[in-house]
This record gives structure tokens, sequence and C-alpha cells, in this order.
């Protein structure tokens, strides 16, 4: 049975969650359970939840991260399929029916993400939908490749590799697909932006430099004999990850972290 699990990590997204929850319910294949994990919201956050009846509310007495929090929400799912999605962004109506039907057809895949919009309020600001069919390890010391808001996979090959690794910062769902990968189980792209990545800048942890770069390290350090068997691989990820930085960031220490960047690509004759 093709069952599905939506899993929420939730803090303080009480401004966004309806217009998430609308597009969950608005689903032409809908999941058979919604559960919300409260990352240390307290009260506020579980009586703002209980205008939503068909919702399993798991609330966690301290903030631990949304790692761990999809972790716990996995672990108390049913289904034999695990959905992601953050509070604050949202699908269109047929994501889940056509990652299914995507799945179905191609039954090698234990796992699937789609094309993503990211918008602010009303406004596209960017779309990702130009992604390799099947991802492959090269594709993932690259960069990270799949966000979790469009990302299906089998709940059996969630807890073969560990879940979330809560040891990493920022960069979890990074290693989560990189260690699928290299677990042989492989991941699927449906080529259609059917997902929705809000960019207001409201408090996501990728809106902070220094958090790119410090999660970035540590990924590279966990898959340092995976990134030393691909040659170039070491470099090339660190370019994209000062010049990622730089981006969210403002002032000299964006200059700082393009010049980084820059550097980086000279001596390594990386091309831009």
């Amino acid at each position: 049975m093709n069952s599905i699990s939506v899993v929420i990590p939730f803090y303080h997204a009480e401004e966004f969650f309806e217009e998430t929850y609308q597009s969950i319910k608005n689903q032409t294949l809908q999941p058979s359970e919604i559960i919300v994990v409260i990352d240390g919201c307290g009260e506020k956050a579980e009586k703002f939840l209980t205008k939503y009846s068909d919702l399993n509310v798991i609330s966690l007495p301290k903030n631990v991260g949304p790692a761990e929090a999809r972790n716990i929400g996995v672990k108390a799912a049913t289904s034999q399929w695990i959905a992601f999605i953050d509070a604050d962004d949202k699908w269109e109506h047929n994501k889940l029916e056509q990652q299914m039907n995507f799945l179905a057809k191609h039954p090698e895949f234990s796992a699937c993400h789609t094309g993503i919009i990211a918008f602010n309020k009303d406004v596209t600001i960017s779309t990702f939908n130009d992604k390799p069919f099947e991802l492959n390890v090269n594709h993932l010391l690259e960069s990270s490749q799949v966000v979790p808001t469009s990302f299906i996979v089998l709940k059996d090959a969630f807890h073969a590799v560990g879940g979330f690794d809560l040891n990493l910062k920022c960069s979890e769902d990074h290693d989560f697909t990189l260690s699928l990968v290299l677990q042989e189980y492989k991941i699927g792209f449906l080529n259609k932006p059917l997902s929705y990545l809000r960019r207001e800048d409201h408090g996501n942890i990728s809106s902070n430099g220094r958090k790119i770069i410090v999660g970035h390290i540590q990924l590279l350090k966990k898959h340092w004999r995976t990134f030393k068997k691909h040659s170039g691989s070491r470099s090339y990820f660190l370019y994209k990850t000062f010049m990622s930085s730089g981006g969210k960031s403002q002032g000299v220490e964006k200059k700082c972290y393009y010049l980084i960047a820059h550097a980086i690509a000279f001596v390594f004759n990386i091309k831009k």
C-alpha cells in the first residue's frame, strides 16, 4: 500500500502555516496522516494548532532543530512513504500524486524530489527545474540538489541511513541525501516545479552565511574519504560554499566570502 505520511517541523510558523496546511489538504492524492512536530514553541503553538483537528501533533519540551524534529516525526509515522514540508512552504495541488505516479513508473527509485519555486510573498524569485534525472555521488559532492519540501522517501530507506544526522548544522539534508546514494538508494528527479520554498528571511537557517560555512565544513569532514576519491570535488565544494555564503551575507562579510571563493577558483583553476 502506497500510503504517505507528511512530516512538518513547526517553529514559530503561525503566520504562514494556514497556507501550508491548505496546500496539503488540496492535494489530489491525500496523505494518510499529517504529523506536526512543535519544536519547543510551547503553549502558543499548541493552542494555535488546536484549530486543525486532523493533525497528529507532537510537542517537544525544548527546541531541538529541524533535523531532530523530522526524525521524531518519521519515527511516529505509520505510512510506507514519508513526504517532508516545512511549515512555511507549500505544494502544487497535484504534487503528491505526480510523485507517486513517477515512482510507480520508476520502481528502482527509493526517493523522489521535484523542481522548486523560490518565492517571497506572491512573487516568484527563481525556479529550479534543471537537475539530474538520477542523483549520483558526483552531483551531491557539488551541491545539495534536494530541499526537504520537495522530497518523498521510503520510510525503510530513511531508517536504513539513520535519518538526519543531529551532529550537523545547516547541512543535515545534504548529508542525508548523500548518505542515501552512498548506500545505493536511488533518488529520482521529477522535472516539474511542484514545490514552493518561501524566502522571506524570517529565521530560516540558510539565510545566515556563517552557519552555511559551519554546516558545509562539517559535511566535508564527515565525508572526507568520499570527497578525496573524487578529484577536484573538495575545492569545487569549498568554492560553492563561499559563493553561497556570500550571497547570504552583507557588507564586509559578503565581500570576504566572495574574495575567498574567487581565490579558491584561481588556485585550483575552477571553471565558474
